[in-house]
Parts: structure tokens; sequence; C-alpha cells
């Protein structure tokens, strides 16, 4: 018997169960015990139990995605646009609420169309990329997914090392001065053992946690901010720029990108039809906290307002907690979101899944990797933008618009409409991808351009550890020099 036979043997027990499990399921979308595995919640791997994830835990999730990042570091860039700042960063939000639903649509009809994708649920970015656009599509998509992941662990590790160094400081009165570029190192030396671990076992105390220290970041901000009494020589807004407007949305794009993670989350959830409901819920919690802290850090500091807003606060009890949580979590988000690209990685190396010393090996060479490279990154808030234009754009601006437009076509889909309303879906869909192959060439060049500016001022870690430190100390005291 070849090697083809047994795949039929093998495939046609799996599509007979899928097909039965869709047949006992209720019509409502409720998800089935299905045999097969399925991602979870943040990329975690987990067997069907015959419960799903409900809408308030999915909505956990997605706040988890986000993270802290849209509080302490999104409020300068949306500063820098101007009185433009804040709209645009409300339009961009409804365009990728927008996007994320759509992509959740097209995993419906692509089940309607094909069952057998349900057995591909531990890529479904990928598997949905196959089914809509064909295999060098879905091989595109891997590629995005892996390098997206994998350069958001770059700034990641930054922020960690430069808060080390930020609490060390100021903690000390200046008197225990060690380099972001040594605790960069030294934070993926610890971080390494955590990663050969795997995903998390227990994800809804995991979300849970992570949410609540979301929340506590920004409540501590907003307190940092309201009871500085320092007498500060504040900035006005600055004018537009066309260049500010272009980074702003990559660095929106980077701290906003639920997309490659958002079909795990639905894969799932109890009804997979109240994905909706999930993402529209997460949006608004966490724009929630970022316009406030936008709005506060505006009225206190101004265009002086830091990269990553803790910077320039001063010296206080709530500031080294804050610290400490955003330090915590941002460690956190690593070890959970760094997972789809490590069981990619080690699938297409043909590592075996369990523990072993070849996963420890890959995992660790990955997280140095990452150190390596940040030690050449001047400022983190530039590969930001950078890997936002660059990367995220597509995977939250075109794709999806795409995959609708082909699967939607075929007649499996269910998607019946009046065929005006369609002609006009299909024109928005079609005005999205425009706009979003522009943002993203714009967002290219300007966020290259002020990196490679920057970087003519200010050397790396890895050209000189004590200028990059100065110069990150000069801007981070400011206030205080």
């Amino acid at each position: 018997m070849g090697p083809e036979q047994n795949s039929q043997n093998e495939t046609i027990p799996l599509l007979i169960d899928v097909l039965q499990t869709r047949a006992a399921s209720p019509r409502r979308g409720r998800s089935s015990p299905a045999k097969h595995e399925s991602a979870g919640c943040l990329g975690e791997v987990l067997p069907q139990q015959g419960s799903g994830l409900s809408v308030v835990f999915a909505t956990l999730c997605i706040v988890d995605l986000f993270g802290v990042f849209p509080i302490i570091a999104l409020p300068r860039a949306i500063i820098n646009c101007g009185w433009i700042g804040i709209p645009l960063a409300l339009a961009v939000f409804s365009v990728q609420i927008y996007t994320a639903r759509l992509l959740g649509r097209c995993w419906v009809m692509a089940e309607r169309i094909n069952p057998l994708i349900m057995l591909k649920s531990r890529y479904p970015y990928a598997a949905l990329a196959e089914e809509a656009l064909g295999l060098k599509a879905s091989r595109l998509v891997s590629f995005l997914l892996d390098i997206t992941v994998f350069g958001a662990s770059i700034p990641n590790l930054l922020v960690a090392s430069q808060n080390l160094q930020l609490i060390g400081l100021k903690m000390s009165h200046w008197n225990f001065e060690f380099s972001f570029c040594y605790w960069l190192v030294l934070v993926g030396i610890v971080l390494c053992p955590v990663m050969w671990l795997g995903s998390p076992k227990d994800m809804k105390w995991l979300a849970g946690t992570s949410v609540f220290t979301v929340a506590s970041v920004g409540v501590l901000t907003w307190v940092t901010m309201i009871t500085d009494i320092r007498d500060l020589d504040t900035q006005p807004v600055p004018q537009l720029s066309w260049e500010a407007i272009a980074v702003a949305y990559g660095v929106i794009a980077f701290q906003f990108d639920i997309h490659p993670m958002i079909l795990t989350v639905q894969v799932d959830m109890e009804r997979k039809n109240e994905l909706g409901k999930a993402i529209t819920c997460g949006f608004l919690v966490t724009c929630s906290l970022f316009l406030t802290t936008t709005i506060i850090a505006m009225w206190r500091y101004g265009s002086t307002v830091t990269p990553n807003l803790l910077q320039g606060m001063p010296a206080n009890a709530p500031l080294y907690a804050d610290v400490l949580l955003v330090t915590l979590q941002i460690c956190l988000s690593m070890v959970v979101g760094g997972c789809a690209l490590y069981q990619d990685v080690e699938d297409k190396l043909g590592i075996p899944r369990e523990f072993n010393w070849k996963r420890c090996l890959v995992r660790s060479s990955l997280v140095m990797l990452g150190v390596a490279l940040g030690l050449t990154v001047p400022r983190f808030d530039l590969i930001m933008g950078l890997i936002g234009g660059a990367l995220t754009g597509p995977l939250m601006f075109i794709f999806p618009p795409l995959f609708y437009l082909h699967l939607s076509r075929n007649a499996l889909s269910g998607v019946r409409r009046h065929p005006v309303w369609m002609a006009a879906e299909r024109l928005l869909l079609l005005i999205v991808i425009l706009l979003g192959v522009a943002a993203t060439i714009a967002a290219t060049y300007f966020s290259l351009v002020e990196t490679v500016q920057f970087a003519h001022f200010t050397p790396p870690c890895i050209v000189n550890v004590t200028s990059a430190s100065r110069a990150w100390i000069n801007d981070a005291f400011s206030y205080d020099l």
C-alpha cells in the first residue's frame, strides 16, 4: 500500500467525522465536540471538549492580544499628527473592526464550502488563504505571519529592557545606571527557558490576569500623569505632517494587530458567528483606555511626550508599580504570542511536538536572534512603524477583502443579498484594498526614512552602548535634566 493510498485512507474517515459533526451541531453556529484539535485563544492548540469560548472570554482574549502598547506607546505617534491624530486613529480603528469581522465571516463561509478546512485549524489564516486564493497565497501569508510575530518581539524586548533601566535609575536617584543594552541580553536569556514550555495550559486564568494587568496599567498611568505637579515647559501640538500620519498609521497597525490571531479565537468559540461581538467589545475596551490616556497626555505634556509614555513621568510609587506591570505583561505576551511562530517553525523543521532538546534549541535561537536585532535598532517605535506598515498592513487591510471577494462568489458560501447591496459592498472592499496598498507603501517609506535619520544621530547599542544609553536617558529624563 503506497503513501498516497495511506493518505486517502486517513483523510476519508476524518472527512466523515467532520461532516457528521457538522450535521449534528445546532444551526445557530454552536461548535460541536469534534475529535480534532483546534487552536484556542492566543494560539494554544486545545482539544475540543464539547464547549467552546464564550463571547465574554473571547473579548478578554482580544484585549489581551492588544496588551499595554496602545496605552504607553501609541499616544506619542497620535499627538505628533496634530489635530488630525485622534480622528485618524478612530478612522483606522473603524476599518480594522470591519476587516476583522470580515475575516470571521470568511472562515464561516470557508467551512460551508470546504468542511475539511476545520482540520487545518492549527494555522487558520494560512488555511483560509489557501481556500480563497490558492497555495502560493497561503505560503505568502504564512511567511508574513511568521515575520510579523517574530518582528513584534523586538520592540517588546526593547521596551522591557528600557523599563528595567528606567526603574533602576528613578528608584536609586541616578545611583544605579545599568544600560538597557545589557538588560536586553539578560531579558532574552531569562525568557529562553520560559519559551521552552510551549503554550500556557490555563488560558482563562491567563487571559483574565492579563486583562486585569492592562486595566491596572491604564489607571496607574492616568493617576501618575494627573498628579504630576512639576512645572513643565510643554510644547504645543505640532502641525499636520504627512510623514507623521504615515508613521502613526504603521504604529496603529502594529499595536492593534489582531488579524493574524483572531481566527484562532473564532475556531474555538462556542458560537463562531458571534465573533463580531467580541471584536467590537475588545476594540471598545482598548480604544477607551488609549483615548483617555492620549487626551490626558496631550493636555499634560503636549508634543514633548516621550515614545514610551512612562519615561517622562515623575518618580513615585504608582510609576514603579506601573513599570513593573508593563514589563510583566510584555514578557507574558511574548511567551503566549510567540507560540504560533514556534509551532510553525518546528513543524516545518520536522521537530516532534513533545518536549525535546531540538525545541529548546530552535526557540532559544529565535529569542536570541530577536535580541541581536534589538541591539541594532535605535528606537522601539521606529521598528513598530516599519513592521506595522510593511507587514501587518496587508494582513489587516488587503487579504481579508480579497478573501471575501473570492469566497462570496461560491454558491456554497451562503451569501444571499440584494445585487445592489452586494455591488456596494464589493466597491467598499476595493476601496479598502486600494487604501491599504497606498498606506502600506507610504508607511513603509516614511518609517525607513525616519529610522535612517534617527540612526544617523543616535547609534544603536551594537555600535556604541554608552551613546545609545545616554541618548535614551536624555529623551527619557528631559524634564529632569
